[in-house]
């Protein structure tokens, strides 16, 4: 206990007394080292359905995707919901009461995935359709959508009980299912590819068992013996007051998370439509660059917004507000930086790393890479918002971080999408996508901007 206690003393000391520059570089480095190990997954899974998949199977993982987004999203709100319930409680020494919330969470988060799974798996061709899925990648998509609607169920409970566990001091049992499932199902995906033959069911199989794996985690909650966290059958009786508040909490998380399930399936169904008989290489091309390359991209951007959380949580309880300005002004900076870095690569080197992702498809690579050099050029702008969003949810202002999710996605990707899709075609989908990356920046900057005014307030 003397070396926990000073070990937390020695962190706050390090958050309230280092210089911020330093705390912000060292804080975004560990965090990139935790986003090194998805990194390398997502590259292998891409690697994997380019060179397995071609360009009709990317096109249905493009469509299946939207599903996978549904999956974050009903994760991210029973994944953020009962653990800060079941914390709070916890925090208060209120062991029963937080038991029976975590069985509330628990059954809640079964009945309304399963009955998600159930739709999904009954409607699987009309939802396709609405997702985007044009008639010649039809039959594939809806098998593949059917096959990760079976385990839909086991995702979104994994991720809210891997969420709970970390409350529940299970850190590192938590990791290693993490860590298992991801060598599991990359394997599988290279099994049901190369060897099986199984195609885009195999696909469906694989983002089940990415997440689905992490389902194992119930076993600590059921028995008595490994936690003070238990699953009761009686509280299959939903308490609306418990229930209510978890979704209370989750909901702002589940719309930002929600915004990319919007963002995709509208791109998806534009090119679709715009594309003519080329829709599904559209597809496909998106499919490579939402993704694989815009993916990785805004796991870089994420090292900066989740180093500055704990940096900027800290000093704004501390109201230490010449620091916390500080921590934002150096987060931005050095994100605009690495991220103008990371994309001169991708745009200079577009060819060789859509020919990567897409296989031996070269008409495949050539309109991959092609949108890749205009889709690239202004996400440095675009992925602020993400970094605005996790600071507001570090001072406490849910709304405006909540806008700030949505910002890039759904406020301006959509409309513009629609807009400049109608002016010019399948081309103005990826034109769209640099003009909201643009809007999307200058609004984040006129933010920090009026942010930092209100902490000069303070400072003064």
């Amino acid at each position: 206990m003397a070396e926990e206690a000073t070990a937390v003393v020695g962190e706050e000391h390090e958050l309230a007394s280092k210089p911020i520059p330093d705390l912000v570089r060292r804080y975004t480095i560990v965090t990139g080292q935790g986003m090194l190990a998805q990194i390398i997954m997502v590259v292998l899974e891409g690697l994997v359905m380019g060179w397995g998949l071609g360009s009709h199977g990317l096109a249905c993982v493009s469509i299946i995707m939207s599903v996978e987004y549904i999956n974050l999203a009903f994760g991210n709100l029973f994944g953020t919901g009962v653990p800060a319930v079941v914390g709070n409680l916890l925090g208060a020494g209120d062991i029963k009461g937080a038991s029976k919330a975590f069985s509330q969470g628990f059954w809640l988060t079964t009945i309304v995935s399963v009955l998600l799974a159930v739709v999904m798996a009954v409607f699987t061709e009309p939802i396709c359709a609405f997702f985007g899925a044009t008639p010649d990648i039809m039959a594939d998509t809806v098998a593949g959508v059917r096959t990760f609607a079976v385990l839909l169920p086991l995702t979104v409970i994994g991720q809210m009980i891997t969420a709970v566990m970390r409350v529940d001091e299970k850190v590192q049992i938590q990791a290693n299912l993490m860590t298992v499932s991801a060598i599991v199902a990359i394997c599988w995906l290279a099994l049901s590819t190369f060897v099986l033959k199984l195609g885009v069911m195999g696909a469906g199989v694989y983002y089940g068992l990415s997440i689905g794996i992490w389902a194992v985690g119930i076993f600590w909650y059921m028995g008595g013996k490994k936690s003070q966290l238990q699953i009761d059958l009686a509280d299959l009786k939903l308490d609306m007051g418990i229930c209510g508040q978890i979704v209370k909490i989750g909901f702002p998380f589940f719309l930002v998370q929600a915004a990319t399930f919007i963002f995709n399936t509208v791109a998806n169904s534009l090119l679709g439509t715009l594309g003519g008989d080329m829709g599904s290489l559209y597809i496909a091309a998106f499919g490579v660059i939402n993704g694989y390359i815009l993916y990785i991209t805004m796991m870089v951007a994420q090292c900066f917004s989740y180093g500055l959380q704990p940096i900027a949580a800290f000093n704004a309880g501390a109201k230490a507000w010449a620091r916390l300005k500080e921590t934002l002004s150096c987060t931005l900076k050095y994100q605009i930086e690495a991220l103008l870095m990371v994309t001169a690569v991708l745009w200079a080197a577009a060819t060789p790393v859509c020919a990567f992702f897409a296989g031996s498809d070269p008409a495949l690579v050539e309109v991959a890479a092609g949108a890749t050099r205009i889709v690239v050029l202004a996400v440095a702008l675009g992925y602020l918002a993400m970094t605005m969003s996790m600071y507001y949810q570090a001072v406490e202002k849910v709304g405006v971080a909540t806008f700030c999710g949505l910002l890039r996605y759904v406020i301006c990707s959509v409309p513009l999408m629609y807009l400049f899709g109608g002016m010019m075609g399948a081309q103005g989908v990826w034109i769209a996508l640099v003009a909201a990356d643009a809007i999307t920046g200058l609004v984040s900057i006129a933010l920090a901007t009026k942010e930092q005014k209100r902490l000069n307030g303070f400072i003064a």
